[in-house]
């Protein structure tokens, strides 16, 4: 098995819907370009395993056991799978096992293995992002539905260079603990216990297609998922409430909200000036790319 060094943090199928020929236009620093899908949303070495000590242990544990009971054995079995290369590494070194063939086999799992989860969660995901595409969101409205994409949507927003970046500005350091380091695991128990609660609350966080018919399109980013309501206020601060924007395409986007104006509301045809609300908050929670069509879908937001 080959070693995964180019770890995207954004879906590349997610992509292609604003690609042509496995390219896609980006703005990034200032320069508006084409770049095929590869290259983009990624960061090498991104989701490489790192090696945990017994107090970075005692603080994930501190926060598995603050979460949902029946969720605990399930972050326990992320820890163990996450840590068990290294336990194999350690006990291969004390009995003085000198095995080449075996040691790059830990090294190929210690780069693979959360890239490789990414790509199941989002195998999985393939339908529904094709059923929003043909303007079908009634699988939210079942409980598997609703509980698998609630999940694949709160990983995709935690899983970002974004996110990591923004959460351990906010948290910093805590008695010692590095959240950079850890943050292979909790981003992982995060969205998982994120994505219950909102399971959990399915009755009041409903999803909303919005379609966009204008001439205008749906831009997107290297943090593709959004909550709204992080554009508000202080960057230093933590949202209290949460609503989800993501677009899937340039002509189709969805919310997850509990706002009351979207009460009893399914579909939402958008005006251009809807498109452009939207799309200035992609930009503004943009890490260091925006992704669209064309130059012209990216032209005006080239400040």
């Amino acid at each position: 098995m080959d070693k995964k060094r180019h770890h995207h943090y954004v879906w590349r199928h997610y992509l292609h819907p604003w690609s042509s020929d496995d390219k896609i236009t980006c703005l990034m620093g200032g320069k508006i370009f084409k770049s095929n899908l590869m290259g983009v949303g990624q960061k090498r070495d991104f989701y490489k395993l790192k090696e945990l000590s017994s107090h970075d242990f005692s603080f994930i544990k501190y926060v598995i056991d603050r979460s949902p009971k029946h969720l605990r054995n399930l972050h326990l079995d992320l820890v163990k799978k996450f840590n068990i290369v290294f336990q194999i590494r350690d006990e291969m070194k004390s009995r003085g096992v000198n095995d080449a063939e075996l040691h790059d086999q830990l090294d190929v799992a210690i780069h693979n293995l959360e890239e490789d989860l990414h790509t199941d969660i989002e195998n999985m995901a393939k339908r529904y992002l094709e059923s929003i595409l043909r303007e079908d969101i009634e699988f939210y409205d079942t409980n598997e539905g609703c509980r698998e994409f609630l999940y694949f949507l709160c990983v995709q927003w935690v899983r970002t260079e974004k996110i990591r970046k923004s959460t351990i500005n906010v948290v910093g350091l805590i008695q010692g603990i590095d959240f950079e380091k850890l943050w292979n695991v909790l981003s992982l128990i995060f969205a998982t216990n994120m994505a219950w609660n909102l399971y959990a609350e399915r009755e009041r966080f409903k999803m909303i297609l919005l379609k966009n018919e204008t001439t205008k399109e749906f831009i997107t980013a290297d943090q593709p998922v959004i909550n709204t309501y992080s554009a508000i206020g202080s960057s230093t601060t933590l949202p209290e409430n949460l609503e989800f924007y993501y677009p899937v395409s340039p002509k189709f986007a969805i919310l997850i909200s509990e706002k009351e104006e979207h009460k009893g509301i399914h579909r939402k045809l958008l005006s251009e000036n809807d498109v452009s609300s939207y799309n200035d908050l992609i930009v503004k929670n943009a890490h260091i790319q925006v992704y669209g069509t064309s130059i012209g879908a990216l032209e005006e937001y080239n400040h």
